[in-house]
């Protein structure tokens, strides 16, 4: 298993962030079944000197946990559809509040390489990368769209 803990800032109030991530991925839920299909941006690094990637589907749940005395957080977990390129996932999205108003969006969670000894080496070499820009991309995109519904929701 692999730990992973990365972070990004958003310029929205750590309350409103976790409350948006909680819509956003409510939305997305099919019939009620707390699961979703989503799709994650794959980095391909080794193939391309630019910044490549592609988009491949996974079944992701969320759960927003409130934590009585402690910041309210939101469980996640994906695994893929028909590839071995994403593994399983998962962790906890967390905001801490910063000093100018906005906040610090965390995912921390462990992951798995597919595919036994080979999939472990490929992750030592390049997988763990791609999983990093992978769910950094994706923190990046949650905190785009937070800051977007946030700056709509001010200028009412």
């Amino acid at each position: 298993m692999r730990h992973l803990t990365l972070n990004t800032p958003v310029q929205a109030p750590s309350g409103f962030t976790l409350a948006y991530l909680r819509t956003y991925f409510g939305e997305r839920t099919q019939s009620g079944a707390g699961a979703a299909e989503f799709s994650l941006s794959l980095p391909l690094y080794a193939l391309a000197a630019g910044r490549l990637s592609v988009k491949k589907p996974v079944t992701i749940e969320a759960r927003y946990v409130s934590n009585a005395g402690a910041p309210d957080s939101i469980e996640v977990s994906w695994s893929p559809h028909g590839t071995m390129a994403i593994p399983s996932f998962a962790g906890t999205f967390a905001t801490t509040a910063s000093a100018n108003g906005g906040c610090l969006l965390a995912l921390t969670g462990t992951y798995a390489a597919p595919g036994g000894i080979a999939g472990a080496a490929f992750d030592a070499l390049v997988g763990g990368n791609m999983a990093r820009a992978s769910i950094q991309g994706l923190l990046q995109e949650l905190a785009t769209a937070t800051e977007a519904d946030y700056r709509t929701r001010l200028a009412m």
